[in-house]
């Protein structure tokens, strides 16, 4: 069994909802047991001008490889109703597949850990909800130790 984390976004329509169906579908899948949910947070945007975002991030444990989740993803996204946008643009919901394992991946369909995450408070404060003491396998750092060095210019809020 592998351990991943898959991060959640969503800025359309009923994001909380759009969240609640991602995970529900992701709970759903077989093969991937969701073993852990994070707290919401509400985050202001990065990139073009649109609505602030709901993120979160879950830890499933699966024997599929990274490329089969990362497909898992994309399909709950379709399903939800995602079409393709502006990069870092609006979106009823985004599933990224963050980490797996502590696998260095990275070719044209998957980049392992996911690409500037170290830099997205977004994400690192959900994964240290779910895991404290995880380690960032590129940087061999650990996370808690990311987030102080980040600079405070978006917010991110975390919900009730």
């Amino acid at each position: 069994m592998v351990k991943a984390f898959i991060g959640l976004g969503s800025n359309l329509g009923n994001r909380e909802r759009n969240i609640d169906n991602s995970l529900r579908l992701l709970d759903e899948r077989e093969g991937l047991e969701l073993t852990a949910r994070a707290s919401n947070y509400e985050t202001e945007p990065v990139g073009p001008t649109q609505p602030w975002f709901i993120n979160t991030a879950v830890k499933v444990e699966t024997s599929s490889p990274p490329e089969d989740i990362l497909a898992a993803c994309k399909e709950i996204e379709k399903r939800i109703g995602r079409a393709d946008s502006l990069k870092w643009g609006p979106r009823l919901v985004d599933l990224d597949l963050l980490l797996v394992n502590g696998y260095v991946l990275e070719d044209q369909e998957l980049t392992l850990p996911h690409p500037q995450m170290e830099e997205r408070r977004f994400v690192l404060l959900p994964l240290l909800e779910l895991e404290p003491d995880l380690v960032h396998p590129k940087l061999q750092t650990p996370i808690k130790e990311l987030l102080p060095k980040l600079e405070e210019d978006k917010k991110v809020i975390k919900l009730q």
